[in-house]
């Protein structure tokens, strides 16, 4: 059986904007999903790196951009084929932690996946989009927008990190 992912993410909001990255499926042969959805930058953490180093280097890969790594955020399993499915994270199990993270420099680029050839990359665009705009993206995982909201008034200073699970 595979390994659980640990995977990292920043969570930048900067100007009342997000920094999104558009993403194609990790499975787009399930009618299920959608073929492409917008989420934070971020990624798998290597052997050997710490989480604030892994948040850096997915940022600059992903983005072109530089950050600090604030506060973790909230905590988030990803199963797939959910849970009660047949077969159950199957395809993919990754624990995912958010963290705050200010742009401290860098020039936004569409970046890329170091390990996809130029013709698999999975990231199609990377932006920064207002907050009052959200609700027009596919946003995933799913609670970001409501959990983006909720928090960005002061900062995500009062956040307290929450676990989500696959189906949120």
């Amino acid at each position: 059986m595979a390994q659980v992912n640990l995977r990292v993410s920043a969570l930048c909001v900067q100007d009342d904007c997000v920094l999104l990255i558009e993403h194609k499926s990790f499975a787009p042969d399930d009618p299920e999903l959608p073929g492409r959805y917008w989420i934070l930058p971020g990624g798998v953490v290597e052997r050997g790196e710490t989480l604030d180093e892994a948040l850096r280097r997915e940022m600059k890969e992903e983005t072109g951009l530089s950050c600090s790594v604030g506060s973790l955020l909230f905590i988030k399993e990803l199963l797939y084929p959910y849970p009660g499915a047949e077969e159950a994270g199957n395809m993919h199990h990754s624990v995912s932690l958010g963290f705050y993270c200010t742009v401290t420099g860098g020039e936004l680029i569409t970046g890329k996946d170091p390990e996809y050839a130029d013709d698999q990359q999975m990231i199609v665009e990377v932006k920064w989009i207002p907050v009052a705009e959200l609700d027009h993206y596919e946003l995933y995982p799913p609670f970001l927008e409501g959990y983006i909201r909720q928090h960005q008034s002061d900062n995500f200073s009062t956040a307290t990190p929450e676990f989500f699970v696959s189906m949120q």
